[in-house]
């Protein structure tokens, strides 16, 4: 299912959306691993009768950038030329020995790793040895080397290597290094020319002047390397497999594996549960086991996993230590939030596929925008381009040209190292449209906004402009809602449009808001117990937003601002609760109005005390409806005798209407108590304006 996602990203990128110079860049290392073009090692060979070589002087494709304070302190940075470098591709393989050859060359080009660069400057038959495991596995080399060729090239290597290696004893190298070994041909990868290449040129690249003939410039032309890269990647493919007929699109004719060294994702130490018959010792039939790719599919596949490594993206530090905070523990989230320890790194992708397999030629320029946009990840000024990373919680973007439902997205986040293929998908959500997404960065900003009003509430006018950007985001509002072992499934819910657990969020957040209300630190509970309330509202929005987008409309949640205004407004005559949720909010209300009062009766600024925590939940207990009732409510003229407080007319009316009103629902509390405690603690924060509580 992966591998034809990943064709089915690539195929259009190789139809219309990649010169051979943007292919070579994505299917070769040259980009990634510039290292090894400070020391490129060019050796000429001409002549199919007379054999005559040559090796040019040792060039350095790029410059030396100083970096750092102070001028004892700089550091100097190699900057390759990768344009350049494309000319010359290469695939460094992760793992094995990198003095060996591996895999397949499709142009003579050979990367040098500096632990090999003494061997090779020390000894002829090391630098014999070299070319003849190499050769072996060029393809479509224009001749056979004799021995005594091989012992000449190999005398022209070792005394390049040694130029390497002295300059590695200066300390002016790091001792990586590419030897390209250059045949030219007039319809071949190398050629030569009577001038050099222009900055830019999209077919020809300089490989450097020829010093078997004067006058003369060796140049790469890239469709033809291209063409070459790609023969040596079916090759690669073929080592674990063939079969005559693609497993994807049905067409007849030679069918590789899957298997690459470029993508170590299908790594080869890979031992699924697979018949024993099609195993030959250690080695798989890949080809067998998991299908077999016509050279186009596999061209595909090899363009699509090179995007999805472009496009992956690492998540913030921010989201992703949300997903280990435990969800329904105050005290895991103050522990979280003091740790120093990294949480493991988490990447997630956005690929963008066609439900058209075909499409017309008058599209090219169409695509090749939209594909270039998808790479870069950068809007453009004069089209409807949208980040989504506010969905996402990984910055990606979606070109104007794919917003429509005739594209679906799949949203794949994984973690470990793919450069080892140590790779754990954690998450793969397929068939994600569009629309969707869009009316999901539309109800973003709506949540966050609302968050900023409850904070104007509880804090001030003075921090009305201070926005909390989680609240942007919707992998923030979903962890921490759900935490991390059912946000992927949240996600996932939300992405299809379907329903979320509504009693799994209210127990969270009831629980994370008993949890900070029980701790001794005064002033440290009153904050997070804000800011839970902050998220709690907030999330009620988002969760009345996200509903209408379900068929048929979903459950709808009360406002805080109806809640508030009908428990302080309504004449007790006419006061009544439609439901748990609304009961909830005035027992929070009153209660915080009469704590008001108590904390001023037993000490005020002189040790006051907290009402809820020195009557309700004596002994650190954790607060129920049962409680609240049977500690609150019915017991407010009690502890106002107690201490000679004289209570307003109107509050004690309005407490015997809540008392009355929470025997009629007592079942319905009993059956729904999170929402009736995550309630209570809002209207309990909401109660005065931040001037008044300040």
């Amino acid at each position: 299912m992966f591998i034809e996602k990943l064709v089915a990203q690539g195929r259009p990128f190789l139809a219309y959306g990649m010169s051979p110079a943007e292919t070579l860049r994505q299917i070769s290392d040259v980009k990634e691993q510039g290292r090894f073009l400070e020391n490129v090692i060019v050796i000429e060979v001409e002549g199919e009768e007379k054999f005559k070589a040559d090796a040019l002087p040792l060039q350095t494709w790029g410059r030396y950038d100083e970096q750092g304070g102070t001028r004892r302190k700089k550091k100097i940075i190699f900057q390759a030329e990768a344009d350049r470098g494309l000319g010359t591709p290469f695939i460094i393989v992760s793992g094995g020995n990198k003095r060996a050859p591996q895999g397949r060359y499709g142009v003579p080009v050979y990367p040098v790793f500096p632990s090999h660069i003494p061997l090779l400057a020390a000894s002829e038959k090391e630098a014999r040895s070299f070319w003849q495991g190499r050769l072996k596995r060029t393809l479509n080399l224009p001749r056979v080397f004799s021995q005594d060729e091989e012992i000449h090239l190999a005398g022209l290597l070792k005394r390049a290597a040694a130029e390497v290696a002295k300059k590695v004893e200066e300390g002016s190298n790091q001792g990586h290094a590419l030897v390209v070994l250059v045949l030219p041909q007039p319809e071949g990868p190398y050629r030569y020319a009577d001038k050099m290449p222009v900055k830019g040129d999209r077919d020809y690249t300089l490989v450097g002047e020829s010093v078997l003939n004067p006058g003369k410039y060796m140049v790469a032309h890239l469709p033809t390397v291209a063409r070459y890269f790609w023969a040596s990647k079916m090759e690669e493919g073929a080592e674990k497999g063939k079969r005559e007929r693609c497993s994807l699109c049905g067409r007849e004719g030679e069918a590789v594996s899957a298997y690459s060294k470029a993508w170590p994702l299908l790594a080869p130490t890979w031992h699924p549960p697979i018949s024993e018959e099609l195993k030959k010792g250690k080695n798989i039939d890949l080809a067998a086991a998991i299908g077999a790719l016509c050279r186009e599919c596999y061209s595909s596949l090899i363009v699509g996993a090179g995007v999805f490594d472009e496009l992956s993206t690492r998540l913030p530090l921010s989201l992703t230590r949300e997903l280990f905070v435990p969800v329904a523990s105050a005290g895991g989230r103050e522990v979280a939030r003091k740790s120093k320890s990294q949480p493991p790194g988490i990447w997630g992708c956005a690929l963008v596929v066609s439900l058209f397999a075909e499409q017309g030629e008058e599209q090219g320029e169409f695509f090749t925008d939209a594909l270039k946009t998808l790479r870069l990840k950068q809007i453009r000024p004069d089209r409807q381009d949208r980040l989504i990373t506010a969905v996402t919680g990984f910055e990606a973007v979606l070109p104007d040209e794919f917003n429509s439902d005739q594209y679906r997205l799949t949203l794949i986040y994984y973690s470990g190292n793919p450069a080892q293929g140590d790779v754990h998908l954690r998450a793969v959500i397929e068939d994600v449209l569009p629309s969707t997404v869009s009316r999901l960065l539309d109800y973003m900003p709506q949540v966050a906004e609302e968050a900023v009003h409850v904070r104007r509430r509880l804090v001030g006018e003075r921090n009305e402009e201070q926005r909390d950007g989680r609240y942007d985001s919707l992998f923030y509002l979903l962890t921490r809602a759900y935490g991390g072992c059912y946000l992927w499934h949240a996600l996932r819910s939300v992405l299809h449009r379907r329903p979320i657990a509504w009693d799994a969020f209210t127990a969270g957040a009831a629980a994370r808001m008993n949890g900070w209300a029980r701790l001794g630190d005064e002033k440290l509970s009153y904050w997070n117990l804000r800011d839970e309330v902050i998220f709690y509202l907030a999330f009620r929005r988002f969760y009345n937003l996200y509903n209408s987008l379900l068929p048929g409309g979903g459950r709808k949640v009360g406002d805080w601002r109806e809640m508030l205004n009908k428990v302080s407004s309504v004449s007790p005559a006419e006061l009544s609760f439609d439901n748990v949720e609304e009961l909830g909010f005035a027992a929070g209300y009153l209660v915080r109005l009469f704590d008001r009062w108590y904390w001023t009766k037993t000490g005020g600024d002189r040790g006051g005390k907290n009402f809820v925590k020195h009557r309700i939940m004596a002994f650190g207990s954790s607060l129920t409806p049962e409680m609240i009732w049977k500690k609150g409510l019915i017991r407010f003229q009690e502890y106002a005798l107690k201490l000679d407080m004289g209570l307003p007319d109107d509050f004690r009316r309005r407490a015997g209407v809540v008392e009355s009103e929470y025997r009629r629902l007592k079942e319905q509390v009993m059956a729904h108590k999170d929402d009736f405690i995550g309630a209570f603690w809002s209207g309990y924060a909401l109660a005065f304006p931040a001037k008044q509580s300040d």
